[in-house]
């Protein structure tokens, strides 16, 4: 029998509004979700500048999650805010969905496109695709220039949006996978279906990043495994002055 997995999501923005995962859910036989805000940061992430102000809000949350018995810590956002530092500071494996969605989009496909909110953050995945080996699977990345808290209100449009790009990565780009550009695009993997079947390409996946990275967070703590202790030794000990230790 499988053993029940406990995943900690930890949401690095203090806004409400963005759709995520509900606490309790069970995403997979056995896999229950717990989710959590940090205290302070922003109330989205669109740029470093963002990215930079969630980090330590992130890894004190990460660091409650594990005190608290999560199996595994995932981080809710495509940025991956604070996610080597997590892995460094804990015992349990931690992902971001910005690095594991992109792995697992190679893993389906020889190239894939990244459907971004904001055209901005276009060379924040190209740099990101290079820094997690896969800049030479990255057909493209193209954004459906609607910012991430207004994803929710957005509805119809902004699934409109995603099919037009999404056909266009295919049949302009080469794009044989695509990858959901925001955690905050939970969900319109399925209601993207439809445009891709009718336009004949319904082989083409798509990638809804958190619940995808849930489950191979769980399906590392089934297989005992873990951060690499080389890649990501226990910080030293030492003082902090004016910040938050973990």
């Amino acid at each position: 029998m499988s053993k029940n997995v406990t995943v900690h999501v930890v949401r690095p923005v203090v806004g409400a509004g963005i759709p995520s995962l509900a606490d309790g859910a069970e995403v997979a036989p056995g896999v229950t979700v717990r989710t959590r805000r940090v205290a302070s940061g922003p109330e989205s992430i669109e740029s470093a500048y963002d990215e930079a102000l969630a980090g330590p809000g992130t890894l004190l949350a990460a660091v409650e999650a594990e005190r608290e018995g999560a199996d595994a810590v995932v981080i809710d956002c495509m940025g991956d805010p604070a996610l080597e530092a997590a892995r460094e500071r804990l015992t349990v494996p931690v992902l971001g969905p910005g690095q594991t969605g992109m792995h697992l989009s190679a893993l389906l496909g020889h190239r894939f496109t990244v459907l971004a909110v904001l055209p901005r953050l276009t060379s924040r995945f190209e740099a990101a695709a290079a820094r997690y080996g896969l800049a030479s699977a990255l057909a493209s990345v193209r954004a459906v220039d609607v910012p991430v808290l207004a994803i929710e209100s957005t509805g119809d449009e902004l699934v409109a949006r995603m099919a037009e790009q999404a056909l266009a990565a295919v049949r302009e780009d080469g794009a044989h996978v695509l990858l959901l550009g925001c955690t905050g695009m939970l969900g319109l993997a399925e209601r993207l279906r439809p445009a891709l079947d009718a336009a004949g390409l319904g082989g083409v996946p798509v990638v809804d990043p958190v619940p995808a990275t849930v489950q191979v967070a769980a399906g590392l703590v089934r297989n005992g495994l873990r951060a690499s202790g080389l890649s990501y030794p226990p910080p030293p000990r030492k003082r902090y002055v004016g910040v938050p230790a973990a």
